[in-house]
């Protein structure tokens, strides 16, 4: 079996060199105190491809009256959207948008091809991913 996208990456991270991400699987949700259902996942670094949609595959997707970023990301493994009868919600990934040094959260909206080993996804822009809180010193 030829692996495509290895191939197809071969070439365009020679371009748009591949980077580091965070990975963040939805595993369900729990309920805080106040009886409010959180989303909770679990975070991996993985190495990704982030390309730009073109108009017409805007125009396709219907995102053009949509606000707001989206982006193509391209990686190798199984990553989902929002699988409600599992009751768990989109993957997301984070990392700083270009030309950004803050990282941001990427949710997944939709998957538009998925493979054996590998997956494309659109992610839209979320938020700024939360700043840790300093660690208070003794």
């Amino acid at each position: 079996m030829i692996n495509v996208r290895a191939l197809a990456n071969m070439a365009t991270q020679n371009v748009n060199p591949n980077m580091e991400v965070t990975l963040e699987v939805n595993t369900g949700y729990t309920v805080n105190d106040y009886g409010e259902q959180v989303p909770s996942f679990i975070s991996e670094p993985i190495e990704v491809q982030t390309q730009s949609l073109s108009s017409t595959e805007k125009y396709n997707l219907d995102l053009i009256n949509k606000q707001g970023e989206f982006i193509s990301i391209y990686a190798y493994g199984d990553i989902n959207g929002i699988r409600r009868w599992l009751q768990k919600g989109s993957s997301r990934f984070v990392f700083p948008a270009y030309g950004e040094e803050e990282p941001a959260i990427w949710n997944v909206e939709q998957v538009a091809e998925s493979f054996a080993t590998w997956t494309r996804v659109i992610c839209w822009r979320a938020a700024q991913a939360p700043v840790p809180e300093p660690e208070p010193s003794p």
